[in-house]
């Protein structure tokens, strides 16, 4: 159980990577700052899974449920921000829709125009990567369901 769930974990996380790789690949295009303030906030988007992976180092039968969370929040989390937006603020430019960074936006004073289709690319794969990472997690945690059950 643990190598299956290991794999899930680093999926998870590597998709995680992927995308924050693309952020910074968009930034630089644009010549946009990333803010020290929101490089420590982003950091919120990989408690899950490095939580995930200490759990199942730690042989823990919880680490299948925290693993099933994660991919389904990282994949619901991600796709609201960039579809819809975020409406906290605290996300520089990208508290903007890729709808509206597509057509582009005046963001602090400087116009930012540019999610192109990579940018599509590495949104759309956390979902597929984390939706069936999270159904193997939790078919993992009944398989430790039934298998404590039985006498």
């Amino acid at each position: 159980m643990s190598r299956v769930l290991m794999t899930c974990c680093l999926v998870i996380l590597a998709s995680v990577l992927m995308h924050d790789g693309d952020h910074l690949r968009q930034a630089f295009n644009w010549g946009y700052s990333i803010p020290l303030s929101l490089l420590v906030l982003n950091l919120v988007v990989y408690i899950l899974p490095v939580v995930s992976i200490f759990l199942t180092r730690m042989q823990r039968a919880s680490a299948s449920l925290v693993t099933a969370f994660a991919g389904v929040f990282t994949t619901a989390g991600f796709l609201i921000i960039h579809l819809c937006g975020a409406f906290s603020g605290l996300w520089g430019v990208w508290n903007l829709s890729y709808f509206e960074l597509i057509r582009g936006v005046t963001w602090q004073g400087v116009f930012y125009q540019g999610v192109d289709w990579i940018s599509w690319v590495f949104l759309f794969e956390v979902p597929a990567l984390c939706l069936p990472s999270s159904a193997v997690a939790f078919r993992q945690y009944l398989k430790l369901k039934k298998a404590a059950q039985k006498p």
